[in-house]
């Protein structure tokens, strides 16, 4: 294929195919999108965008610089036919990217990889039958969604990179990369549970947000699955259930910050965190069943907000800092021991910046240590959901999740006990 490739012929051939069928769509694009407009120009078509691949093809072979030259020329003659649509009322530039695409063909057949020439002609193909999946989308789309999206990419691409990776000092045994990089990755795994609940699953009620709610809080998704449970008390086992599977979403969800961070702990909280996480999903699926079994089949929908905002990225940060230092002077004064009652403590907050200051920071423990600390917090957070199940939830659904939230709690603390003893 390379040495195929490299032939004159087969290069000429190659852009007169792909500026064939560069104009075939564009030309099925016209007749689907614009068949109905009265004396609208166009620039040419089929036979047109294949003479174009082939002039450019030529030129470039001549000299660079009338390739240029050529290009300069063209785009002249559409800055004509550009003032004479502005002047009708219509301003569209797509025939022109087209145009300068398949101009370039030649250039890229001669000199780039095959796969790239036919990615750049999939692109125009995907990019001209979208038309109305983009206008569907902008719908669905809110400004909000793109801004967050933005925030998203400055948090990630634009302030991590620039952040120093050297400790803050002995006191703060972390660096204020590995600070930023957990805030990026919670953000990450927040945001993708959102779109997803939001935009592909967004009809599917409860169940779907224990699901995807687990993946960013399962504190937070528990407490609005009981306070909808106090509004539609007969779907007391499903809300059960959603509770639950936000739960086992939150043990797997350690295991794979874990899996990032610091691949030891990992390794040792692999088989607890997985069991425990296995063993809510199908005590959450028997409750299902038994709501299957009701005969009522209802979507209860629930309301769903952005978790990616970057007042609650910097007070993320803050905490994470916090807990490094709090878990480095625990240390410092009362050893392993003070850093399992901590852990214990902690639990009763949001346990992400514990962990991940656990995760990240450079402390004179063990692998082991840190992995039983993760289980204990988790177990203690357990026991906040409870709680909070049980006084916001209606009365079945409350009392069944946290009688199960508590028998996990304890389950799970008295493991990660078991590996720091």
């Amino acid at each position: 294929m390379i040495a195929l490739q490299e032939a004159l012929w087969a290069q000429l051939l190659m852009v007169l195919v792909l500026s064939f069928l560069t104009g075939s769509e564009l030309r099925a694009y016209r007749t689907k999108y614009h068949n109905n407009v009265e004396h609208e120009l166009f620039f040419g078509s089929v036979r047109t965008m294949s003479l174009t691949g082939l002039l450019g093809a030529v030129f470039y072979l001549l000299h660079p610089v009338l390739f240029l030259t050529g290009f300069v020329a063209i785009t002249a003659l559409f800055l004509l036919l550009y003032w004479y649509r502005l002047s009708q009322g219509s301003g569209s530039l797509l025939s022109f990217f087209v145009w300068a695409l398949t101009y370039s063909y030649g250039p890229l057949v001669m000199t780039q990889p095959f796969w790239l020439v036919a990615l750049v002609f999939v692109m125009i193909v995907l990019l001209l039958n979208s038309k109305q999946s983009i206008n569907q989308w902008f719908k669905s789309v809110s400004s909000e969604e793109l801004t967050t999206l933005a925030k998203l990419l400055l948090l990630s691409v634009v302030i991590l990179p620039l952040l120093p990776q050297e400790n803050i000092n002995e006191w703060i045994p972390v660096s204020p990369f590995k600070v930023w990089l957990a805030v990026v990755v919670v953000s990450t795994i927040s945001y993708l549970g959102y779109v997803f609940q939001r935009y592909i699953f967004k009809d599917q009620g409860i169940l779907v947000t224990g699901i995807f709610g687990g993946l960013y809080s399962s504190t937070a998704t528990t407490v609005v699955l009981a306070r909808k449970s106090q509004e539609v008390p007969r779907f007391s086992y499903k809300m059960t259930a959603a509770i639950l599977i936000a739960t086992s979403l939150m043990y797997f969800r350690l295991e794979a910050i874990a899996l990032v961070f610091n691949w030891q702990v990992a390794k040792a909280l692999l088989p607890y965190l997985l069991g425990m996480g296995a063993v809510t999903v199908v005590v959450a699926w028997v409750y299902m069943e038994m709501e299957r079994r009701k005969g009522v089949h209802k979507t209860v929908k629930t309301s769903l907000q952005n978790p990616l905002e970057l007042k609650v990225a910097f007070v993320f940060a803050g905490l994470f800092v916090l807990m490094a230092v709090l878990t480095q002077a625990v240390m410092h004064f009362w050893g392993d021991s003070g850093v399992k009652y901590l852990s214990l403590i902690v639990g009763f907050t949001d346990i992400d910046p514990f962990v991940l200051s656990l995760l990240n920071g450079q402390y004179s423990i063990s692998s082991q240590m840190i992995a039983g600390a993760i289980l204990i917090a988790a177990g203690s957070n357990n026991m906040l959901k409870a709680v909070y199940a049980w006084v916001l939830g209606e009365p079945k659904a409350g009392h069944y999740s946290a009688y199960w939230l508590i028998g996990l709690g304890i389950l799970t603390i008295s493991l990660g006990w078991l590996m720091v003893i």
